[in-house]
């Protein structure tokens, strides 16, 4: 119990929450607003076309992310995790953006575009986030002479599925909010179409833009986690 308090009063420790929470469940939060937006404002409500051009964006979602992984990894070692973070959340805050321009009726093909930019969150999140929880256990370490890395996991990924699920639920509130109606069909009014646009891409903009701040306060630079680390084996070394 004691060491459990500990850890969720780390306060870098809690940045690195709160911008995993942010920019992850923001993303959740609109997905099943991807669909609808697909299905009732690019095809006119054609849901096996929709569905289709759905599917083809996921699996580019999904390539892209791959990619994301190793372009990120190499980057993060060049400049930094914390201006790595920075740099692939603002690439994917620009992909959401385009998704107003890229959701048309008059060319689908454009959909695809989009999420080549949005996998860069979650491709950049899952990638560096990792890194910088070792170094918030190095600095934990230092402060409390304890080693708490199954503590900070296991804290970590329940506030990740914590979110996941709280998300999931809004989404289906916002829908609601929009005034889509299943009995209507393909007669959905403009006012729901505008609105399940908008929460589109304003949402998880919004959400990302947080996580920036949040990973901007952010404590433990590349300076000071080399610091934390050669500080720990100093006193390893002085323990042997």
């Amino acid at each position: 119990v004691k060491g459990f308090i500990i850890t969720i009063k780390f306060k870098p420790f809690l940045y690195l929450c709160a911008a995993t929470f942010l920019v992850f469940n923001g993303f959740m939060l609109v997905s099943s607003f991807q669909t609808y937006v697909i299905i009732y404002y690019i095809f006119g409500g054609d849901q096996s076309l929709g569905a289709e051009y759905a599917g083809w964006s996921g699996t580019v979602s999904a390539v892209a992310t791959f990619c994301v992984i190793f372009l990120i990894t190499k980057i993060s070692t060049i400049i930094g995790k914390r201006q790595a973070f920075f740099w692939a959340t603002g690439v994917s805050i620009f992909g959401y953006a385009l998704k107003w321009f890229c959701y048309t009726p008059d060319n689908p093909l454009l959909l695809l575009i989009p999420p080549i930019f949005i996998a860069f969150g979650l491709g950049g999140l899952f990638t560096l986030m990792g890194s910088m929880v070792a170094d918030v256990c190095d600095l934990d370490e230092l402060n409390t002479k304890q080693r708490r890395e199954g503590m900070f996991g296991s804290i970590y990924w329940w506030v990740v599925k914590l979110g996941m699920a709280m998300a999931l639920a809004a989404g289906g509130f916002l829908l609601n909010g929009t005034g889509f109606d299943v009995a209507l069909g393909t007669e959905q009014t403009a006012e729901t179409l505008y609105l399940m646009r908008i929460f589109d891409v304003i949402i998880p903009i919004i959400t990302s833009a947080i996580a920036i701040w949040m990973v901007a306060k952010y404590p433990i630079t590349e300076q000071k986690a080399k610091e934390v680390r050669e500080a720990l084996e100093t006193r390893r070394g002085a323990l042997v």
